[in-house]
């Protein structure tokens, strides 16, 4: 369980202050999809990485299983996002130098033993769809999509509640795009919290509830049927 109770952040330039949020609320169920959308520089990136405990607030709290996440000592807060929250990002953020086997372990490669977690990065990239003629590979032999799908099972390989998505079908075309949402919505049916920003309203209404992110506030809309 996620929640926000009223959330401000404000950003001051050379000459004058940017509210991007304006106490934002929500709640967020575990194992639920929450897509949120808005124009580009309105601050859903700002909103992720302020519910991931990545960038605190000028006021309201962010709770986590009913734990304020800033009120955490930084150990504790790197703790949750290592063990809970798995990222997915637009530009896939694969290291280049490394294949994309050890693209997966990195992590959590000080967390297990290496022989178990090469095995349970083997089962994620056959999960999600990369063969393992594909596992010795540096990210720049991979396609779009096959870099995104490498960047899901590094996301999901410390097994974590809740994945956060920014914008992780927007370098994709149709075919790849429609792929990595399937992956997305089984991995909510396995019972993942997926918290989803996008400017692609097909992909958003995949959600259980989309929210609009304008002016510094969140607004519900009924996601149609």
């Amino acid at each position: 369980m996620i929640k926000l109770e009223n959330v401000s952040k404000t950003f001051q330039s050379r000459t004058t202050p940017t509210e991007i949020l304006n106490n934002v609320q929500i709640f967020i169920p575990s194992g639920s999809w929450v897509s949120i959308v808005g124009p580009s520089g309105v601050g859903k990136t700002t909103l992720l990485h302020v519910i991931s405990g990545l960038m605190p607030p000028d006021s309201g709290q962010v709770l986590y299983e009913n734990k304020n996440v800033y009120e955490l000592i930084e150990y504790e807060r790197r703790k949750l996002r290592r063990e809970s929250i798995g990222f997915i990002f637009q530009d896939f953020k694969l290291l280049p130098f490394y294949s994309v086997l050890d693209n997966v372990v990195l992590p959590t490669f000080d967390k297990k033993y290496k022989k178990d977690l090469y095995k349970v990065a083997r089962e994620l990239l056959n999960m999600v769809g990369i063969p393992e003629s594909l596992f010795k590979r540096l990210p720049e032999g991979l396609s779009g999509g096959e870099k995104q799908r490498v960047a899901i099972a590094r996301a999901l390989v410390a097994d974590p509640n809740i994945l956060i998505c920014d914008e992780p079908t927007g370098n994709l075309d149709s075919e790849n795009r429609n792929q990595i949402i399937d992956l997305l919505r089984d991995l909510n049916t396995q019972g993942k919290t997926i918290i989803l920003v996008t400017h692609d309203m097909d992909a958003a209404k995949q959600a259980d509830k989309v929210y609009h992110l304008m002016n510094g506030e969140l607004i519900l809309n009924e996601v149609e049927e």
